[in-house]
């Protein structure tokens, strides 16, 4: 995943703005501007992690109960959803 996080400043704010170029948020410092672009790679690197794990339970679910890849998603997601 490219996590080149940008900062533009704009006026008197400096604005967060994510690789495909939406604007994240706007602060007043650039200091603060740049400690959110820190959360936002964590975030990334979490969001990675998580969908890794999910692809492990979805090729198991396929070995484990001979299904397609599509049912073991659904199988997998509707479970996580039921864990809410």
């Amino acid at each position: 995943m490219n996590t080149n996080y940008r900062i533009e400043p704009v006026g008197s704010l400096f604005i967060v703005v994510d690789p495909w170029g939406e604007i994240v948020n706007r602060f007043s410092t650039e200091d603060a501007a740049q400690q959110d672009i820190e959360r936002c790679k964590r975030e990334d690197r979490m969001y990675d992690t998580a969908k890794q794990l999910v692809d492990i339970a979805i090729k198991a679910h396929m070995q484990m109960h001979c299904v397609d890849r599509e049912t073991a998603r659904y199988w997998v997601s509707s479970a996580a959803e039921a864990t809410d």
